[in-house]
């Protein structure tokens, strides 16, 4: 007989499945299609994935736990992410459709926009964390795994997701999920491969090829719960890593009628950046890692109730923290990584090279929230519920921060343009929608000549599959859009790669 595998969460039993013996316990609620956080994808690298045995037992990670006979295991309570542009409600006037849904498939998050096809007013919005993520935080972990098992497990995952979160938009509306006759899907090009059924592992080793740019419309297929004539618009891609959400995003800034010099910026799993100067659009994408997202960070965490989301200092109260869901904090969010790095480097506690400094290093003040862990320096956010940060942590902030500042420092320079030029920069997606702007100039994120051009933009990759559902004129723009970009490949810039290591130190 094979074992059960009982399976609780928040108190109750969700799941009785039949388990094998020697698979581990990540495996087995994979295939149950539940979701744990997991952003290494299972592999043993980032901690993430704690269960318990026992409703009280010690916390155990899932992929290094294996089934050996009949078990309980108790998961975290669900996760509920702050996700940028999912707050839309839906409305009270009637609509007369026909319908459409317009997505934003994140890497991290999916949000879907139900609207009226008629006049293009949004009636209701679903949005979830992408259920991909528990097989990797990033697109590099996802191609991996579509390698090594073939891409239709998480073609499926996402399909199901999205058809659950246009019931629930419909469900919000009272709509009928038949009416739903146009699907517009903005994302990176790799979820827009998983979404349309390709595979992404083309993507993954050079020439890193995709299948397709997209830019055109597909048969919705049967697995969604739509018309039966109901097509799919999947946004236009650049290249493999700038992807339809970044052409969406900026038809929805309308950064074409912007003048002077434009910066169009998302930072996600990935950073992505594009430049408008005349004509041209310059564009590059900078493997930044999930490290602003809280994976691979010793305390990092989504930005889920108990997440420290922000961070200040002042010399009379001290340390003084913002935590999501006004809770006791148990780790931190990118937003809140970003405040604390700014406030370790302002401060002193980090020097310019990146160093953790030692408390008897610095200034009284700060002193008191440097000691030591497990022998490491650490930097206390709260001792009391044993929140810090490790010299592990600031290299991989350190080492993102300057890709995304190397890369935008290398299109600047392809374009012959000096950071003063810049007359507009826009901070799109969820993490650009919560991060605090000025922390972000002082890591040197971006120059603080930026600082007074700088608009916090949100959802834009939502925004543009919502006008490209309902735009015949705005599917044309973006079209030709394509025809006038210029990719520059950091891979091989000897100007990427000046600018990366000078982009690694801090200010003093």
């Amino acid at each position: 007989m094979p074992p059960d595998i009982r399976i609780h969460r928040s108190g109750n039993l969700i799941r009785t499945a039949e388990g094998i013996i020697g698979e581990t316990l990540y495996e087995r609620i994979i295939a149950e299609d539940i979701y744990l956080e997991a952003p290494c994808g299972g592999k043993g690298k980032c901690g993430k994935c704690l269960v318990r045995l026992s409703p009280d037992g010690e916390k155990v990670r899932a992929c290094q736990t294996h089934v050996t006979g009949d078990m309980d295991v108790y998961l975290p309570d669900e996760m509920k992410m702050n996700i940028a542009g999912a707050d839309a409600a839906a409305k009270t006037a009637s609509f007369k459709g026909p319908l459409g849904v317009g997505i934003d498939i994140g890497t991290t998050t999916v949000v879907a926009h139900l609207t009226d096809l008629s006049t293009c007013a949004r009636i209701a919005t679903a949005s979830g964390v992408n259920a991909q993520r528990a097989f990797g935080a990033d697109v590099i972990s996802r191609i991996q795994y579509c390698a090594e098992n073939g891409h239709e497990e998480l073609s499926q995952v996402i399909r199901e997701q999205l058809g659950r979160l246009i019931l629930q938009a419909c469900e919000k509306a009272g709509a009928e999920p038949r009416d739903v006759h146009y699907i517009s899907i903005a994302g990176n090009t790799i979820m827009q491969h998983l979404a349309a059924g390709l595979s992404p592992v083309g993507m993954g080793v050079t020439p890193f090829t995709p299948v397709t740019l997209f830019g055109d419309e597909w048969p919705a297929g049967d697995d969604l719960p739509v018309a039966a004539d109901a097509k799919i618009y999947f946004a236009p891609c650049v290249y493999s890593y700038v992807g339809g959400d970044i052409t969406a995003g900026m038809l929805a800034a309308d950064i074409e009628n912007i003048p002077g010099h434009c910066v169009y910026i998302d930072i996600g799993t990935n950073g992505e950046l594009a430049l408008h100067a005349g004509s041209r659009y310059y564009c590059c994408a900078t493997a930044a890692g999930p490290a602003f997202e809280g994976a691979e960070i010793a305390k990092g965490m989504a930005a889920i109730q108990g997440a420290i989301s922000h961070v200040s200092w002042s010399d009379e109260k001290g340390l003084e923290l913002t935590i999501i869901g006004d809770v006791a904090p148990e780790g931190l969010c990118g937003s809140g990584l970003m405040d604390a790095l700014a406030l370790m480097v302002s401060t002193g506690a980090v020097d310019e090279t990146g160093r953790l400094l030692d408390a008897e290093e610095v200034s009284h003040g700060i002193s008191q929230y440097l000691g030591k862990r497990e022998g490491k320096n650490v930097f206390w956010l709260s001792r009391e519920h044993d929140v810090y940060m490790i010299p592990n942590d600031v290299r991989k902030l350190q080492l993102a921060k300057a890709a995304i500042a190397g890369g935008l420092q290398t299109l600047l320079q392809t374009a012959g343009i000096k950071s003063e030029d810049v007359t507009s920069f826009l901070l799109a997606g969820g993490f650009g929608s919560y991060l605090d702007q000025n922390s972000a100039a002082t890591i040197g994120l971006f120059p603080k000549s930026f600082l007074p051009v700088t608009r916090t933009m949100g959802n834009m990759a939502g925004e543009g599959a919502v006008l490209a559902l309902c735009s015949g004129d705005a599917r044309a723009s973006l079209q030709k859009m394509m025809d006038n970009f210029e990719v520059v490949e950091l891979g091989t810039s000897k100007i990427f790669n000046e600018q990366f290591i000078e982009n690694m130190m801090f200010e003093d």
